[in-house]
């Protein structure tokens, strides 16, 4: 099991919680979708979670070197989503890592 860090442990410039920890974004790792401030037409609604399935169209990049604007990654969501504006519902999507945080593991 998995969840959300419950209160961030920081703000970053922009004026949104961020939380100290989250590990490196990669196949495999548990995410959610953060809504971009102020919100936006293609923003998937609610935070969405799910599970990064495979890279983004910059498959060759080293995922070791610190995210940007161009990185992305294709996230299978827990159940279907919608955007915005009313486009979907999505079961995957290529989701940009600046907008994706790693979820905290849980404890047993």
């Amino acid at each position: 099991m998995w969840r959300r860090k419950d209160k961030p442990d920081h703000d970053d410039p922009r004026g949104t919680a961020v939380a100290s920890g989250t590990g490196a974004l990669g196949v495999g790792v548990q995410v959610y979708v953060r809504e971009s401030d102020p919100p936006a037409g293609d923003d998937w609604v609610g935070e969405p979670t799910g599970v990064i399935v495979a890279p983004g169209e910059r498959s060759l990049r080293s995922v070791s070197l610190p995210s940007d604007r161009l990185t992305t990654w294709v996230v299978a969501f827990v159940e279907p989503r919608y955007r915005r504006d009313g486009r979907g519902p999505a079961e995957t999507a290529t989701v940009p890592a600046s907008r994706l945080v790693a979820a905290e593991p849980v404890a047993d």
